[in-house]
């Protein structure tokens, strides 16, 4: 299947992934005994980067402590990690390495309580889990529709064993609802951005070396968006965390770079991400962002900015993924400059 087909299919999986999440995944997380500890996750794969937005979320929403590694950090060195009533969420896709079902076997054998995120119910690790939180997106984790919807599952997931386990929140509410509303919103942008997303990849081809930039939430579909630039286009790109930008030495970032900034005017680090664009602009690197209208002060310091609609920050990075699954495939088309138009308003 064509990766614009698997874009354009993006709204459809998430929905129907949606539709189920609500009953599903409070079922598994009332039946989970999540214990006092750490939880431990692991992203296996092409989904190992996963790991990155399961600490935001249930750091977040459950308060609790969240230990990330891949497959073979957790195999080599985090084995003695694992004790009864430890939790330990893996998250899969169709391709599942060997060496996930092994480390699974060995956590289990240690007494740790294993849930899955996958969308192949059956696969081997499905049917090792103790709870298994489904999506409904075919292919494997390199897949875009496969990717949003694992993200968004993993964020409501946390989302729902908060409300499980803890009091709950006036907040949740809301964004409850928009999460539930994002397929519309994915949608929406689908139609109403081709020309800035085919001008920011002409942007990004012509350059040398380019820095993908997230706070928060927002550091996951900045990972994400450097990994496809990566193997789709064949670009020189890095996704970094907005400290991570900032301690870097200044003047590091060269004149023809590219940087592209993903925030938005709720995100808790909005202000680390403008000091972040700052920085680049003092060393002369073209600014590209991604945030909402709000942020007027990122779109002052972008060159380009594609403004989105205000969410809050962990609806927002979702959708802000996937933006960048549909800019790493207009990139990988080498896209000529075309002349923008406002888009319509957004939904809702």
């Amino acid at each position: 299947m064509r990766i614009r087909q698997q874009i354009q299919e993006i709204p459809s999986a998430l929905r129907l992934t949606l539709e189920k999440a609500h009953a599903e995944y409070e079922a598994s997380a009332r039946q989970m005994r999540w214990g006092d500890g750490p939880i431990y996750v692991c992203g296996t794969g092409s989904c190992a980067g996963l790991g990155l937005a399961a600490g935001y979320a249930f750091e977040t929403f459950l308060g609790r402590p969240v230990v990330t590694a891949p497959v073979e950090v957790f195999q080599h060195y985090g084995i003695s990690l694992f004790e009864p009533r430890s939790v330990l969420l893996m998250i899969a896709s169709a391709s599942e390495p060997p060496q996930a079902l092994e480390l699974a076997q060995v956590a289990r054998q240690r007494g740790a309580r294993l849930l899955v995120l996958t969308n192949a119910p059956e696969g081997a690790l499905a049917k090792a889990a103790d709870q298994v939180v489904l999506t409904r997106a075919q292919g494997d984790g390199d897949a875009p529709a496969v990717s949003v919807c694992l993200h968004a599952a993993l964020n409501y997931l946390a989302l729902t064993t908060a409300r499980v386990l803890k009091r709950h929140e006036a907040s949740w509410d809301s964004l409850e609802r928009e999460i539930v509303e994002l397929p519309t919103q994915i949608e929406w942008t689908l139609t109403q951005f081709p020309g800035v997303i085919r001008t920011m990849a002409a942007e990004l081809i012509q350059s040398p070396r380019v820095r993908i930039v997230g706070g928060g939430f927002y550091h996951f579909p900045a990972w994400r968006a450097a990994r496809r630039l990566q193997i789709l286009p064949g670009l020189p790109a890095e996704g970094l965390e907005a400290s991570e930008f900032l301690s870097l030495q200044t003047g590091l970032t060269r004149h023809a770079d590219r940087v592209l900034f993903l925030s938005g005017s709720r995100s808790k680090l909005r202000k680390l991400v403008h000091r972040s664009a700052a920085q680049a602009q003092v060393d002369g690197a073209r600014v590209l962002s991604v945030s909402d209208g709000n942020d007027r002060e990122l779109a002052e310091q972008s060159d380009l900015c594609l403004r989105v609609p205000a969410l809050m920050e962990p609806a927002g990075s979702m959708l802000c993924l996937a933006l960048m699954e549909w800019l790493a495939d207009e990139a990988a088309e080498k896209p000529q400059v075309e002349p923008l138009r406002p888009p319509n308003p957004p939904p809702g």
